[in-house]
């Protein structure tokens, strides 16, 4: 490839590739919307939603045959590309990553899941999660996060950036400058932090700061206000936040990227073209994922957008372009098995004990407290390993409309009471937290003189509230191979070894 000269663009060119709007597989207008935004406003790249390997593959090599400028390809794969594609690998949520504190490991995952990218024609992965959890009440970091502790969080952010950055795939540290005290989701709307500066700067600034040296070709900034900062203004139009202190203080010299304007968190602030405007204008170099690109090329075209500004924006995107596509951006190895072993051997060495020993009795009363809404059988995998390791067991499924009156019913006194809570962290969800009613069953299962068992898969911190459980396990995770490991824990046939990597006091 030809390393591109900006001075030949024009000035609709260089806002077409400040630009990055979404591609959703799901939305059969999205294909159409894409050939035009590349065609007619030369957008800089896409945000990938959705959509299977084929039809994936197929979309990146006819939109990059038609640009005239190379794009970039992103998706928010932070736990794996099957993630975003529905027949790629999903490793589990990255806080296994921190209680395994292994940074071979992190490498490994990071550049497994830019090679399953290469086979797609991705080439931006929005990850790793710099955020350092400090709020236990976190509805949207929580265990996206590696932990609560600036060390552990900055040596596996550096290790998933090389890992990403090895293996050709742009790597995005997010979401600057921490989303991690927050106790809003801010797709909901806009947290508002009164977190000093001089507090980030000792603490959650220090992973951006070790992934910049890391050499991390980009980071994102979070919708969030820090009120004690500049004008007080959401992130990514604070010109202290964006300009002074990533830029100038931390001297990041290569791409700033906002947070998805599809967010109520920012779009509350006012409408894309102000938004934009103030972002571009602010420091940042590409808007994320807004909802109308096309009218807000042809508005930022007619703006008062600092022009000037322009050139060097355009300059760092054309420039990681070139470093990135002047390589081999295919990956033609057969790696799905490769996958499937890191996957396991993830949920193996990231299982938690936070108390008690192996299980002594062979029959068990399974509660299941499900608060993701998935299919009535998700605690079949770890059902059936107790069950073909010799357990006799009873299951039930404790539902929203349950209470406690008849829960011990039946149960006989040489019976284990396992308790299984899943949760989970997404946009918009709320299902890291127990409900009230699940919270009262809760309290009475652990209160009754049987071996109880409490069996987290998903946010750690639910288990806070229980005190009287004789055993307490933690993953984080529900796939299958999290739930296989905590079984095999609880047989006394896997040690755990790891210890939390978050406070629970």
């Amino acid at each position: 490839m030809t390393k591109l000269d900006i001075k030949n663009l024009n000035i609709n060119q260089k806002i077409g590739q400040v630009i990055m709007p979404r591609i959703d597989f799901n939305d059969p207008k999205s294909l159409p919307r894409a050939r035009r935004l590349v065609e007619e406003c030369e957008v800089g790249g896409f945000i990938i939603f959705n959509g299977m390997r084929d039809i994936v593959s197929k979309t990146t090599q006819e939109l990059q045959s038609i640009s005239k400028i190379p794009l970039l390809f992103g998706c928010d794969a932070e736990r794996g590309l099957g993630q975003i594609v529905s027949d790629m690998t999903l490793f589990p949520f990255t806080m296994s990553l921190g209680a395994a504190d292994d940074i071979d490991l992190v490498y490994n995952q990071a550049a497994f899941i830019a090679q399953e990218m290469k086979k797609c024609g991705l080439n931006l992965l929005f990850a790793p999660v710099a955020d350092i959890n400090s709020n236990p009440a976190n509805p949207i970091i929580n265990i996206r996060s590696y932990g609560d502790n600036p060390e552990l969080v900055s040596r596996l952010c550096r290790a998933f950036v090389k890992g990403c950055q090895d293996n050709d795939v742009l790597a995005c540290a997010k979401h600057f400058p921490g989303h991690g005290r927050t106790g809003v989701d801010s797709h909901v709307d806009l947290p508002i932090q009164n977190t000093s500066l001089e507090t980030l700067q000792n603490s959650d600034l220090v992973p951006f700061e070790k992934s910049i040296e890391a050499g991390v070709a980009s980071i994102m900034t979070a919708h969030i206000a820090f009120s004690q900062i500049g004008d007080g203004s959401a992130v990514a139009i604070s010109n202290r936040l964006v300009s002074d202190v990533l830029r100038d203080e931390m001297g990041f010299q290569g791409i700033v990227i906002t947070d998805s304007l599809h967010m109520e968190g920012i779009i509350k602030l006012g409408d894309e073209q102000y938004l934009s405007q103030k972002a571009l204008n602010t420091g940042c170099d590409i808007v994320l994922d807004p909802k109308d690109p096309i009218t807000l090329i042809q508005n930022l075209s007619n703006s008062e957008l600092d022009v000037s500004q322009l050139n060097p924006k355009v300059e760092r995107i054309c420039s990681a372009k070139h470093k990135l596509l002047s390589k081999n951006a295919s990956s033609d190895l057969n790696i799905k098995e490769q996958g499937i072993e890191l996957r396991e051997q993830i949920a193996r060495e990231s299982i938690c004990i936070v108390r008690g020993e192996v299980l002594n009795l062979n029959k068990a009363v399974v509660y299941t407290f499900d608060v993701t809404n998935s299919d009535n059988d998700i605690f079949s995998k770890f059902n059936q390993h107790l069950e073909e390791n010799g357990l006799s067991l009873s299951k039930r499924s404790v539902s929203l409309n349950d209470n406690d009156d008849t829960i011990l019913d039946n149960v006989s006194k040489d019976s284990a009471i396992i308790c299984l809570i899943y949760t989970t962290i997404g946009a918009w969800k709320k299902q890291s937290c127990l409900p009230d009613n699940f919270k009262s069953i809760l309290f009475r299962l652990e209160s009754i003189c049987h071996e109880t068992v409490l069996v987290s898969f998903g946010s750690p911190y639910i288990t806070r509230d229980f005190d009287k459980f004789k055993s307490i396990i933690c993953s984080f995770d529900i796939l299958d191979e999290c739930q296989v490991a905590a079984a095999d824990v609880l047989l006394g046939k896997l040690p755990a070894k790891r210890t939390l990597p978050v406070s629970l006091s």
